[in-house]
């Protein structure tokens, strides 16, 4: 354990020095470009902050990498870090204030170590496993749920037609008894649901550095995490949910034959 406390210190030091970069430049341009994969959005910030973040990662460990635009290096076998240096992108370059800082240490499919920092509201949320989730040194925990009020469920997809069409269905088949949002970063959508402000959510699509982090602090909150069938995550599948104990059943009966 103790460890992995050292490995958090290091993840935090990279998160904040990229939280830092990206808040100094909100609201002041917009400057992002459609990348060559077609897949989203990059901005000068992104970069910068991935560069600033990366150089801390390399400074303090010899583990592989795997970063949204620089994609991975280093050596194949191991830990490795991953990492989203802008996680909501569109939503930074329209100055949305909506977008966090992601950086998981991973080990196989189980992330060990996670850190999110959301520059807008000043919060560093982080868990190591087996260690419980926090939010700015307080421990965080899913609160009792009140079945008087409609779950609130988060939607998000990837960018191919396929994970698009998908969204359309489960919105189609969740909106008449659940309240559906889309905030459009899935750092912080995690964060949002470990806190217990949000119920569920589910995705078609999303990348390995959208919820590396936030699926450990998830977890470590109370958060039941599976595929749309309700089987344990294989490590590889990008149809994820993510629920209260309470609602996760029911979730899957209505999605699992989507997957």
């Amino acid at each position: 354990m103790k460890e992995l406390h050292n490995k958090l210190d290091i993840a935090l030091e990279a998160a904040r020095t990229g939280a830092k970069i990206i808040i100094k430049n909100f609201g002041k341009f917009r400057d992002s470009k459609v990348k060559e994969n077609a897949k989203g959005l990059v901005t000068q910030t992104d970069l910068e902050a991935e560069q600033a973040i990366l150089k801390i990662l390399t400074s303090k460990s010899d583990y592989q990498i795997l970063s949204e635009e620089s994609g991975a290096f280093g050596k194949n076998e191991g830990l490795i870090w991953v990492v989203d240096p802008l996680d909501g992108t569109t939503n930074f370059s329209r100055a949305l204030p909506f977008f966090a800082v992601s950086v998981a240490l991973m080990e196989g499919k189980e992330s060990l170590v996670g850190v999110i920092i959301d520059p807008i509201q000043n919060k560093e949320y982080y868990a190591i496993k087996g260690g419980g989730a926090f939010c700015n040194g307080e421990r965080i925990s899913l609160p009792e749920f009140d079945d008087n009020y409609i779950p609130v469920v988060v939607l998000n997809h990837g960018y191919a037609e396929k994970d698009r069409n998908l969204y359309k269905e489960l919105s189609k088949r969740l909106a008449t008894n659940n309240n559906i949002l889309k905030l459009g970063t899935t750092a912080l959508e995690m964060c949002f649901l470990a806190s217990g402000s949000v119920d569920a959510f589910i995705c078609s699509g999303d990348e390995i550095w959208d919820f590396a982090a936030g699926m450990l602090i998830a977890k470590e909150a109370g958060i039941i995490f599976t595929d749309w069938k309700g089987n344990r995550w294989n490590g590889k599948d990008h149809y994820l949910l993510f629920s209260r104990p309470e609602i996760h059943s029911e979730l899957v009966k209505q999605i699992q034959d989507l997957q």
